[in-house]
């Protein structure tokens, strides 16, 4: 088998047909060929949303190489469909000696070479790049990303919940959840809706004042009495502030471990840090949650943002002259037509939450309406 017979297959196109999106990529960079001559290296976690990415690239010219940089049981099968269609994975540290632009996640290649040029799909990532001698363009830093923030991760918790905790309902499990940013807020916002009540513990005077303002408890991430009180009745404490090891610098061990509560990490590094076993924590510590699901965001949510992620690649790689060695924006241009393409495809979506954030005006976040085929 090929990756021609793998892009062919049932489960591949079934997978493609539910990310409208990307699909639009594929088929203009089918035809485009933005990245004819090209050698790019795939981070992104090997499920099987990501080999629609990887066919974009493929189907522009580009030789992919993949790498399994975020290891974890449900990349088992993607990989073994790889292996078959004849398909080295290469560890991180052989896939970054084999092309010079990353498709970059959290930095994980990034870290061990400097690349030419890469796009970014993370906050984490970015902050580890700012300061290179390399072009990068963000697609975190797009507007469309925060279509999956705000309802992909934690949409992503309470499956993996089910899957991880199948004899114990989320409904009434009291929550502290540390961070109220981009992604933070989204988990927050869908586990209350989920009937899971939330006290946001959080650093930023500003991130707090707006969760109280949007109708949560809200206490300092501080060693205070106002947040002793709330782990003492705390059933899961989440962490998802994008900051290495800040449970076990910043907050009394016993505090935390009070109600003996489940510790699930939804950042992209390990924020519970040293005090806490790898094997107390839901999922362990190397990867969020939700990656351990064969489909850790639903792929309505996560395709605006694996296209931002595609769009940030091409960008770099046809108009390098507009990118010199630094941190860019998404162009605008791109951002808007995300937005308003994903919109198109999902008009029965409640916006409302996010709407001014996407740009988008109070008639435009809610439209009910039949879901286009």
């Amino acid at each position: 088998m090929s990756l021609e017979l793998l892009f062919q297959g049932a489960a591949h196109q079934a997978e493609r047909d539910e990310m409208p999106l990307v699909r639009q990529l594929i088929d203009r960079y089918s035809h485009e060929q933005p990245f004819a001559g090209t050698t790019i290296v795939t981070a992104h976690v090997l499920v099987r949303n990501a080999l629609p990415v990887a066919e974009a690239l493929w189907r522009g010219g580009a030789q992919v190489v993949f790498t399994n940089a975020f290891p974890s049981r449900s990349a088992a099968p993607v990989i073994g469909e790889l292996q078959r269609a004849g398909v080295e994975v290469l560890v991180p540290e052989q896939a970054v000696r084999a092309g010079d632009l990353f498709l970059d996640v959290n930095a994980v290649l990034g870290r061990l070479r400097l690349p030419r040029a890469a796009a970014e799909a993370t906050r984490t990532g970015v902050q580890h790049y700012t300061g290179l001698l390399c072009p990068v363009v963000s697609a975190d830093d797009s507007r469309a990303k925060r279509i999956e923030g705000f309802f992909g991760t934690g949409d992503g918790f309470l499956r993996a919940w089910r899957t991880f905790f199948p004899d114990r309902p989320s409904a009434g499990l009291r929550v502290v959840q540390f961070g109220y940013g981009k992604i933070g807020r989204g988990v927050a916002h869908r586990l209350r809706a989920a009937d899971m009540p939330v006290t946001i513990a959080e650093a930023s005077p500003l991130a707090l004042a707006r969760a109280r303002q949007e109708g949560f408890p809200a206490v300092e991430a501080v060693p205070e009495e106002d947040l002793r009180h709330a782990l003492a009745e705390a059933d899961i404490v989440i962490s998802v502030t994008g900051i290495p090891d800040q449970l076990s610098r910043e907050i009394p061990e016993a505090w935390v471990r009070a109600a003996r509560p489940v510790f699930v990490n939804m950042g992209a590094q390990d924020e519970f840090g040293p005090s806490f076993r790898d094997d107390e924590i839901a999922g362990g510590r190397q990867v969020p949650f939700n990656f351990h699901l064969d489909q850790p965001t639903l792929n309505r949510y996560v395709d605006p943002s694996l296209a931002a992620h595609l769009l940030a690649m091409e960008a770099v790689v046809l108009f390098p002259e507009s990118f010199p060695a630094g941190i860019h924006p998404l162009p605008s241009e791109m951002d808007e037509w995300l937005i308003r393409t994903w919109r198109a495809q999902w008009p029965e979506e409640d916006l409302t939450g996010i709407a001014e954030e996407l740009g988008l005006g109070p008639d435009e976040a809610y439209r009910a309406g039949p879901t286009p085929v």
